[in-house]
């Protein structure tokens, strides 16, 4: 009976992605076949991920360059998360101080996920509670931010899916950062 549960939770978990992969195709001119696009997109890249990973021997010995050279690229990963705003909203014109603001409030909204991560994976009990509230007010603040500039579906639906991009960058980057051997 648990092989089963944990067979249609995995099927659950794969639609989800796939579904939010589409859901990226509903920004476009042609929501319908982008985002059968984004689907294929995300089978290859999983595809290829789960390729690599079974065909791949697994390293156990971890040298100082490996740590390195993994730091370096999380801290790319960081800041390509933090510019990523400002790359899309680059090109409706906004002064440079809005678009530093920008970058600014994508650091801290980083920060501030950091820190929920690690309230909830390092204290239990009513901490963790805080963390996950911390984590609900991080994904609220954006919206908060748009909501004097525009309302409309198409704004608010940007702006997700950019905070959905940092977030992933900036959880891959840290993750980098602040592992301590390969696994």
């Amino acid at each position: 009976m648990r092989k089963i549960i944990s067979i249609i939770k995995e099927i659950i978990m794969w639609a989800a992605i796939l579904f939010a992969f589409a859901a990226i195709g509903f920004a476009s001119d042609n929501p319908y076949r982008t985002s059968i696009i984004w689907i294929i997109i995300a089978i290859v890249i999983f595809g290829v991920g789960f390729f690599i990973k079974k065909h791949t021997k697994r390293k156990t010995v971890t040298t100082k360059a490996h740590i390195i050279a993994r730091k370096i690229i999380g801290i790319i990963l960081v800041l390509i998360a933090c510019y990523l705003p400002v790359m899309v909203f680059g090109n409706v014109g906004f002064p440079f101080i809005t678009l530093l603001l920008i970058f600014i409030f994508a650091a801290v909204l980083i920060a501030l996920g950091a820190l929920a991560v690690l309230i909830i994976n390092k204290y239990g009990g009513f901490m963790s509670f805080v963390g996950y509230l911390l984590m609900l007010i991080v994904a609220f603040l954006p919206a908060l931010a748009m909501s004097g500039y525009d309302l409309s579906y198409s704004a608010l639906s940007t702006v997700y899916y950019l905070l959905l991009l940092l977030a992933i960058f900036s959880w891959l980057g840290l993750s980098m950062i602040f592992a301590k051997k390969i696994e």
